[in-house]
């Protein structure tokens, strides 16, 4: 690196004299010529860093930081550095943002370099984390569309899922209140004590407006069950009382959108009742099996006295 250059062009040494004025004013009116023979010899330290994530400007700014212990004010980043004006705040800022720089009372200063190269190697592999979660949706994606269709034309097998799982009961409730909003015709919903119709209070008081037939269908007839029954009652919608003691399925049907569970156990007898993963599902064979069970127990069940 030419030290004379260097040295002149931060004003931290007098000007050696070798260099004559002329020298100097010949690369002013060259900034671009002056900028290239500033970097001279950190060509390593530039890839370097670029490699690591570093823009252009970033690298740049950050090296002339980086040889100033007391910093620089701000002002000065963006006219000293024979930098273009607009490349330097944007790379300062950059640099700020990133946490590489610190910036106190109008002074920026470098921080230190084991911190930024831990702080970009996080960033990178953060980076490279969401790339690869990204990729193995979109592969998982692809697979799924691709699959059905490779199986079908060789085997005449439908091989996709017929049910979609759930993650838990929030997720269900969440699922049901959609396939209510979707309902253009019929909407019926068994439940034991329809303990989260706040959930979905709101989707089935919208499907009603919409003219959309509404049924529901429960097992238990306590106080606050009868109170959830006299309100639905209150706007139309019919509620009946099953006369089965226990049936597993719990659900909701919305046109041709089912949300369903089954309970492994009674939830009256135990502490935590326990019940398996619910699920989503179109398919009609399915959706055929829940309608037909509701229907039935819906013919034998009773009116809600309320």
């Amino acid at each position: 690196m030419n030290l004379r250059v260097t040295c002149y062009l931060s004003n931290r040494h007098p000007l050696s004299p070798t260099l004559r004025p002329t020298h100097m004013a010949g690369l002013n009116r060259q900034p671009h010529r002056a900028l290239r023979i500033l970097f001279v010899g950190k060509d390593k330290e530039m890839k370097l860093l670029k490699d690591l994530g570093f823009s252009d400007g970033e690298a740049k700014v950050y090296l002339q930081l980086l040889s100033r212990p007391q910093g620089e004010m701000l002002d000065k980043v963006v006219t000293a550095f024979t930098i273009p004006t607009s490349e330097a705040e944007d790379s300062l800022k950059s640099l700020a943002d990133k946490d590489l720089v610190r910036i106190s009372r109008n002074r920026v200063e470098a921080v230190q370099p084991r911190i930024v190269v831990q702080t970009m190697l996080e960033r990178r592999r953060k980076l490279i984390e969401a790339q690869q979660a990204q990729e193995n949706s979109d592969a998982l994606a692809l697979e799924k569309m691709l699959e059905p269709v490779y199986w079908e034309n060789r085997m005449g097998i439908r091989s996709e899922d017929i049910i979609e799982p759930l993650r838990d009961l929030a997720d269900m409730e969440l699922h049901t209140a959609q396939i209510l909003n979707n309902a253009t015709k019929e909407a019926v919903i068994f439940a034991e004590t329809f303990g989260w119709y706040d959930k979905v209070r709101e989707a089935l008081f919208q499907a009603h407006d919409r003219g959309v037939k509404l049924r529901i269908l429960m097992m238990a007839s306590d106080e606050s069950t009868l109170k959830r029954a006299k309100e639905l009652q209150g706007i139309g919608v019919q509620v009946r009382r099953c006369t089965e003691e226990w049936y597993p399925v719990r659900g909701t049907l919305a046109d041709q959108e089912v949300v369903f569970l089954i309970w492994a156990t009674r939830e009256r007898e135990v502490i935590r009742p326990i019940y398996y993963r619910p699920h989503y599902t179109r398919n009609a064979g399915l959706i055929r099996i829940f309608r037909d069970a509701f229907q039935k127990r819906w013919e034998e069940g009773n009116p809600v006295e309320t």
